[in-house]
């Protein structure tokens, strides 16, 4: 059940219906029911190995609190130890293994709602948190259906204080959730599906594109994934705030970042801090000299690669990424600017490096992303051929076109809440808009039969 599709739509507001209908002591019986149905549509085996890994935390939990504080880590390395071998058997055992593979039986949403069940046991043990008793609060944590399949990986201690307050109906905050909701719905549908249409057409025949339409594709896939994950996030931010939780944003402006460093600061939000609170500075930080600063970010990086993909060129991006955190350091190029043309300069190099790092992301054959990049940067012809590729110039000026509505969204964005300044416009204003937008849905929304929302990329992690 796509977000994007009608199924899932009319499940959103027949669930939420009740949800405000029923007496609020009912709410979250009725949202785990909610949550159990929804998993239970991605297959029995999604939903069998969730509930064993509810009932394990929920165990492991009391185990660690009640440990005297000499041998919680002992508690707590096995707990981690286990979780992460469940998610390694599903996940990485064709990486290594590539004649004994369960990755594609792994469940769905496994990679998010495992780093939530290690942030749950971490914090226990660091006394940040209480363990909580009740399974249903437990289950709700790890199987909220907004954000269970591509985050944001919400934190237990915000999530357990939102589900213990009382939470009525207040049209308002329901219709600033909706409007989110839709918005994400149109980037993806409407924006990122189409992009990803001319970029595949582009990459199914690189070795007969020229190196110009190579780079038009690398940089049109870095504004199509940022859409892709972008839209799910608006989309899970946008119902939670419906249901009554907030969850923390997940993506701020990260093509206007000056350094890499910036850039994951903005991008993915709760997955880069997350590495950082239970990875890096678990590793030690910053605070253990400069080479191991430099080794605790490559190991980062190299994991975060890892995590999303089981192949090398994911092992790849991330260690692209660690190289060049580590080298902008060395330089001291992390640092802000005040010069708007230093500034306007550094915002670009660093799209351009992000960009090429995409490649190892889109690409899962690294020797492939190796020969795309090749003939990119040593033979970057500018002679598109268009008529060769039976890619029409119509195409690529709309593609165009949405990456300039995508820019000045992005700088709107950075200077204010758009959905709040939207919902303060006059009546007129909003229908007029309403209006014209459900028109671009409906003449350039990518959807019809067969049609399966191009799966969100980060579902498959």
């Amino acid at each position: 059940m796509q977000p994007t599709s009608l199924s899932f739509f009319a499940f959103f507001l027949l669930s939420l219906l009740v949800y405000y209908c029923i007496p609020r002591s009912g709410q979250r019986y009725w949202l785990a029911i909610v949550n159990l149905v929804y998993i239970s549509s991605f297959g029995s085996l999604s939903l069998i190995y969730l509930i064993l890994l509810t009932l394990f935390i929920t165990f492991f939990g009391l185990k660690i609190q009640k440990e005297r504080k000499e041998r919680r880590f002992s508690a707590l390395f096995t707990a981690v130890l286990l979780l992460v071998l469940g998610l390694a058997i599903f996940k990485y055992t064709r990486l290594f293994l590539p004649f004994f593979q369960f990755s594609w039986l792994a469940p769905v949403g496994i990679s998010f709602y495992t780093f939530k069940a290690i942030s749950y046991c971490v914090e226990i043990s660091k006394n940040k948190m209480t363990a909580e008793t009740s399974y249903l609060n437990i289950w709700l944590y790890c199987s909220f259906f907004p954000v269970f399949t591509a985050g944001p990986i919400n934190r237990p201690q915000s999530f357990f204080s939102q589900l213990k307050k009382r939470r009525s109906w207040k049209p308002l905050r329901i219709e600033l959730g909706m409007i989110r909701a839709a918005f994400g719905c149109f980037e993806k549908i409407v924006i990122a599906d189409n992009l990803l249409i001319l970029i595949n057409s582009i990459y199914l025949q690189w070795q007969e594109a020229s190196g110009g339409l190579l780079w038009i594709a690398m940089i049109l896939y870095s504004f199509q994934i940022y859409l892709d994950f972008d839209a799910y996030s608006n989309i899970a931010i946008g119902i939670s705030r419906c249901f009554g939780f907030r969850i923390e944003e997940n993506f701020r402006t990260p093509y206007l970042s000056e350094s890499i460093s910036e850039f994951w600061r903005r991008w993915h939000i709760s997955l880069s801090s997350w590495f950082r609170d239970y990875v890096y500075i678990p590793l030690g930080g910053n605070r253990t000299g400069t080479l191991k600063k430099f080794r605790n970010l490559m190991i980062v990086f190299l994991v975060s690669g890892l995590w999303h993909g089981a192949s090398w060129s994911f092992v790849l991006w991330g260690f692209f990424h660690g190289l060049l955190q580590i080298i902008e350091q060395l330089l001291h190029f992390s640092k802000k600017t005040i010069n708007p043309i230093v500034r306007c300069f550094k915002i670009l190099l660093n799209f351009l490096l992000v960009t090429i790092t995409w490649v190892f992301f889109k690409i899962p054959d690294a020797r492939q992303a190796f020969s795309i990049l090749g003939k990119a940067l040593f033979f970057p012809s500018f002679k598109l051929n268009l008529d060769q590729l039976q890619i029409s110039s119509n195409e690529l000026l709309f593609a165009l076109g949405f990456i300039v509505i995508i820019m000045i969204l992005d700088l709107l964005r950075s200077k204010q809440d758009m959905v709040r300044w939207f919902r303060n416009r006059n009546i007129i204003f909003r229908l007029s808009l309403y209006l014209i937008l459900f028109s671009v849905f409906l003449i350039l929304g990518v959807y019809g039969s067969g049609y399966d929302a191009n799966q969100f990329i980060y579902i498959q992690f």
